[in-house]
């Protein structure tokens, strides 16, 4: 699943480079790690958010500064598009699936993916499929903000399509970084090319219609 190395409470936020963003950013991907370890060694059900911090090296309350639940820590906190990207894909006048996968390039670049993490949100969805809805939740978050960006181009009358379009693009990248966590040789500036390739695919059927 996409970053999922990165929700807060459910909400999104841009990816900063400050020192004090880089240090909060990396306290929710290590609560994260706690969390995916733990469920993994003991099951979902058993883990609490005691556990989780004391896993992490951190205090309950500090928990809380980070994340909602035990549920948020298990999905982690996921980057937004940020304004410069927003802004760059206002000024283009290329193609809209193209530029849309642009714009998730720079997010991706921005957000410095974390294989590891991504490897054991994979293994804990083959041990636990009843964990998939929670994930879903977050490629739910995928899908908005893809289809707010879509609608910038398209105006407020094409919700509807630009929602779509956004469900095929959150599945393919989704789909994309599950093979990405496995394949240690697949780069993460592949990540939106492999998720393009199989959009072009789905293209292929839709063109049989």
């Amino acid at each position: 699943m996409f970053a999922l190395d990165e929700f807060s409470q459910g909400a999104c936020m841009a990816v900063k480079s400050t020192l004090r963003d880089r240090r909060r950013l990396q306290t929710l991907r290590d609560i994260q790690r706690a969390a995916l370890t733990l469920a993994l060694r003991h099951g979902y059900d058993p883990v609490t958010t005691e556990m989780i911090a004391a896993q992490a090296g951190i205090s309950q309350r500090t928990f809380f500064n980070y994340y909602l639940n035990k549920d948020a820590a298990i999905v982690g906190n996921a980057p937004c598009f940020d304004d410069e990207t927003v802004e760059g894909f206002r000024a283009s006048s290329g193609p809209l699936l193209a530029d849309l996968l642009q714009a998730l390039r720079q997010l991706l670049t921005r957000s410095e993916l974390d294989r590891g993490t991504s490897q054991l949100i994979d293994r804990l969805l083959d041990t636990a499929p009843e964990l998939v809805p929670i994930f879903y939740g977050s490629l739910r978050r995928l899908r908005d903000q893809i289809a707010d960006l879509a609608v910038v181009r398209l105006g407020e009358d094409a919700r509807y399509d630009a929602q779509l379009l956004a469900e095929a693009i959150a599945h393919a990248l989704a789909d994309t970084f599950r093979i990405w966590a496995n394949d240690d040789a697949m780069s993460d500036g592949s990540i939106v090319d492999v998720a393009a390739a199989k959009l072009q695919v789905l293209r292929g059927y839709l063109a049989q219609v």
